[in-house]
C-alpha cells in the first residue's frame, strides 16, 4: 500500500491542535490517522523549530 503524503500545513495544524490540549488518540480518530503518525509529527516539531510555513529555522542535533 502506498504511503500517504500530507502537506506541511496539515501536519502543523494537527500539531497545533495537540499543543492546545487535544490527545493524539482523538486527533487520530477525527482525521483518520494512525496515533503513531500524530505523535511522530509532534516529536519532529519539538526537535526542530519551524516557521508556520514549514521552513526550518533551527535543528537540534542529538547525536555527537
Amino acid at each position: 500500500m502506498p504511503t500517504k503524503k500530507y502537506t506541511t500545513e496539515f501536519k502543523a495544524s494537527i500539531v497545533a491542535l495537540y499543543n492546545e490540549g487535544r490527545s493524539a488518540n482523538s486527533l487520530a480518530n477525527e482525521y483518520h490517522l494512525a496515533v503513531q503518525t500524530v505523535t511522530g509529527w509532534v516529536k519532529k516539531r519539538k526537535l526542530s523549530a519551524l516557521t508556520p510555513m514549514g521552513k526550518q529555522l533551527l535543528r537540534l542535533n542529538l547525536m555527537p
